[in-house]
């Protein structure tokens, strides 16, 4: 079973089954939204020069981007970094397809990979910054949030080059307990959708584009409960793969 859409030729059908990984791989997000389309834009990338590669660098510059949006702490650098996010994730969902369609395999693509997972970590970073000017705990001009967000930025991959490189070597799996928790049942995938970042810049658009209409602090709850929901979804990720180790 692949996702599909009404348009969807024969041809494209069998792209899907080709290029995209079957559901019980795939988060909500990627599944209903962006796999509908990313094939087509797969097929069209297909014909350039292209790399997978290439598309996984955009994906990781994407990331990198978001949380620097949110530092700007209006409406606009806010409909910005859910832009962003969602290119990046789009990336994400590319880099993998345009492998298969031109069968092309690498180290290199699992690196990259292994560090746009960490991009999590500015993205945080640009959260934390955002609920503080939120809330007006500080006065933080944008040269100086940057200087702090690229800081994180600059200390994240400088963490993770090496961890990336290492990974690639040891070649393994990528499920760890929590993960495989989200697919036990749609309730909890559900709810692994809704205390991500997935479900967080979903509601975080209708918080922004609710707050542009009416006076109320939505934008700041969102930010405050996804930090808080980050908080206890990291030691709840930290209790059970421990308990695995031992």
């Amino acid at each position: 079973m692949r996702p599909t859409l009404p348009v969807d030729s024969d041809r494209i059908r069998q792209l899907r089954i080709l290029c995209q990984k079957p559901r019980h791989l795939e988060e909500i997000w990627s599944w209903h939204v962006l796999r509908r389309f990313s094939i087509y834009v797969t097929l069209m990338l297909s014909r350039t020069r292209v790399t997978p590669n290439g598309i996984s660098w955009c994906s990781l510059l994407f990331f990198a981007l978001t949380g620097w949006f949110l530092l700007i702490g209006e409406a606009w650098g806010y409909l910005l970094a859910i832009l962003c996010y969602n290119l990046g994730y789009l990336c994400d969902c590319l880099d993998g397809e345009l492998a298969r369609l031109k069968e092309i395999t690498g180290r290199l693509g699992v690196y990259v990979d292994t560090l746009i997972r960490a991009m999590s970590i500015p993205i945080l970073t640009g959260v934390s910054l955002a609920v503080l000017k939120e809330t007006g705990q500080v006065e933080m001009d944008l040269l100086q949030g940057t200087l702090i967000y690229g800081a994180t930025l600059i200390g994240t991959l400088g963490l993770l080059v090496p961890l990336a490189y290492n990974y690639v070597g040891l070649k393994a799996d990528e499920s760890d307990p929590v993960s495989d928790m989200r697919t036990s049942s749609a309730f909890m995938e559900w709810l692994a959708f809704f205390t991500g970042m997935p479900g967080f810049f979903a509601l975080f658009l209708i918080a922004v584009l609710t707050e542009m209409v009416l006076p109320l602090p939505l934008v700041s709850w969102v930010l405050i409960a996804f930090l808080g929901v980050t908080a206890l979804k990291t030691l709840a990720r930290m209790y059970l793969t421990t308990s695995k180790l031992k």
